[in-house]
C-alpha cells in the first residue's frame, strides 16, 4: 500500500483524489487543507452572497467525493515547510508526514491592500468562505460598498451585492474595466450593463487610504482628494501563487530539496511533478499556455482540475501528460453573458495578424487570427456565446497541431 498526500482542497487537490481513488483503491489517500470546513466549489462564493444557494448546496460537492473516494480528510491543518528530496512535510501541529508521492495544490492567496488602514475591519478579499461570511455581516439593503479593481472576481462580486440591493462605487485602475479579459469594444458593452443597473464606474481613481468611522462604516480616501463613506471595501487587485514559495497560512511556505520555484509558483514539467515523486497543480503551478506558447500560472478553476487529474495518474504510476491550457474566462454581467479565451489583443510588432468583429443588436464577437489559424475571441451576447464550444475547439486543435 502507497501513501499519497495532497495538500489543498481545491479543485486541483480533489480532482487528483477521485482520480488515485479510482486506480489505487487500496492506497491511502489523504487529502489536508487549512481551512476549517470541508472542501467546497469556490467559484461558486458570489452566489453563495447573492443568497442564489445556500450553505448546504456549497459544500455538498466536497463531501460527496470525500465519501465516494473514502479519503482521509484532515481540515484546520496549514503545511509549514516541505523537503522535496525526502518527501516529507511539516505541518502547524507538530505533524512531519511522510508520503510515497505528494500534490502541492495550495491554490492563490489575494493581494491585499498596502495604503494606509488596508488592514482594517470592513476591508475584504473574496477568496474563502470565511471571507463570505464576513462580508455578510457588512451587507444590508440600501448600504454603498466600493469595489476596488475591476477583474473578474470583482465584477463577479459586483453583482451579487447589487441583488441585495446594495448600492456600488466601482475603482479602475485601468481606463476601462475587464482589460485582462476584454478588447475595448467589450469593455464598453460591459461597462454600459454595469450602468444601466446603478453601478457608479471611476476610471483611474484609485483609493489610497482608509479609516474607521462611525457605525463601524469606512472612510475611504481616492487618489483625486475625494472622501466616502461605506459600509465594507472589497479588494480585488489579482491573485498570487501560494504553496511552498509564499510565506503565509495559505499553504507551505518554505521549500527545501530540490523543488523549482518560479518568480510566482512551483515549476512543473508535462506529468505536472516539481520534483521526483512531489506534483503541483492549479494556482500554485507554473504550466504551458498553449496559445501564448509560453510558461506562466493559469489561475482557472476548470485547469486546475485537468491538472490536477494529470498529477493523479501520475501519482497513481499511470503515465500521462499534461500539454498545456488555453486561458478562458467566462462571466454574466446582469444577464449579459461574455466568454473570451486565448489572445483578446492583436500581438504589438507582429505580422500576420488580423481581427475579425462583428457588433449587432444582441451581442458583439471579435475573432483574433494569426496567419489564418484562430488564437483567440471575445464572445458577447446571450446567443454569440453559443458559438464558443466549437472556436475553442478549433483554437485547441491548431495549438496543438504546431506544438
Amino acid at each position: 500500500m502507497r501513501r499519497h498526500l495532497i495538500i489543498g482542497a481545491g479543485n486541483a487537490g480533489l480532482s487528483a483524489a477521485r482520480v488515485l481513488a479510482r486506480l489505487r483503491p487500496e492506497d491511502e489517500i489523504r487529502l489536508v487543507s487549512h481551512e476549517p470546513w470541508v472542501p467546497y466549489c469556490r467559484c461558486l462564493l458570489t452566489y453563495f452572497l447573492e443568497g442564489a444557494i445556500d450553505r448546504e448546496q456549497l459544500f455538498n460537492w466536497g463531501e460527496q467525493i470525500i465519501k465516494e473516494c473514502r479519503l482521509n480528510y484532515q481540515a484546520g491543518k496549514t503545511a509549514l515547510e516541505i523537503d522535496f528530496e525526502n518527501r516529507r512535510v511539516r505541518f502547524a501541529d507538530g505533524d512531519l508526514i511522510r508520503a510515497d508521492t505528494i500534490l502541492v495544490a495550495t491554490g492563490g492567496e489575494p493581494k491585499k491592500p498596502a495604503f494606509p488602514g488596508g488592514d482594517l475591519p470592513g476591508i475584504f478579499t473574496l477568496r474563502c468562505f470565511n471571507d463570505a461570511l464576513q462580508m455578510q455581516k457588512r451587507m444590508r439593503p440600501g448600504g454603498l460598498w466600493a469595489i476596488a479593481g475591476a477583474g473578474l472576481v470583482s465584477l463577479k462580486t459586483l453583482v451579487a451585492l447589487r441583488e441585495k440591493g446594495i448600492e456600488i462605487e466601482l475603482f479602475a485602475t485601468s481606463k476601462r474595466i475587464l482589460s485582462q479579459v476584454l478588447d475595448r469594444p467589450g469593455s464598453k458593452l460591459a461597462a454600459a450593463r454595469l450602468k444601466a443597473n446603478r453601478v457608479k464606474i471611476n476610471p483611474g481613481e484609485e483609493i489610497v487610504a482608509a479609516q474607521a468611522a462611525a457605525e463601524q462604516k469606512l472612510l475611504l480616501t481616492t487618489s483625486t482628494g475625494r472622501e466616502l463613506t461605506v459600509d465594507g471595501l472589497l479588494y480585488g487587485k489579482g491573485v498570487t501563487a501560494c504553496g511552498p514559495i509564499a510565506a503565509d497560512n495559505w499553504g507551505a511556505d518554505e521549500a527545501s530539496g530540490k523543488g523549482a520555484a518560479g518568480a510566482d509558483g512551483l515549476v512543473v514539467d508535462r506529468r505536472q511533478a516539481c520534483a521526483e515523486g512531489v506534483y503541483a497543480a492549479g494556482d500554485v503551478a507554473v504550466v504551458y499556455d498553449l496559445v501564448s506558447r509560453r510558461p506562466g500560472r493559469m489561475p482557472l478553476w476548470p485547469t486546475a482540475g485537468e491538472q490536477g487529474a494529470v498529477a493523479g495518474f501520475n501519482m497513481a504510476g499511470r503515465p500521462c501528460l499534461y500539454y498545456g491550457g488555453i486561458s478562458c474566462n467566462s462571466f454574466s454581467l446582469f444577464g449579459l453573458d461574455f466568454i473570451s479565451a486565448g489572445f483578446r489583443k492583436l500581438q504589438a510588432a507582429a505580422d500576420g495578424w488580423q481581427r475579425q468583429s462583428t457588433s449587432t443588436d444582441v451581442g458583439y464577437s471579435s475573432l483574433i487570427y494569426h496567419q489564418n489559424e484562430l488564437k483567440g475571441f471575445i464572445l458577447a451576447g446571450n446567443r454569440t456565446i453559443l458559438k464558443a464550444g466549437p472556436l475553442l475547439a478549433e483554437i485547441k486543435r491548431n495549438c496543438l497541431s504546431c506544438s
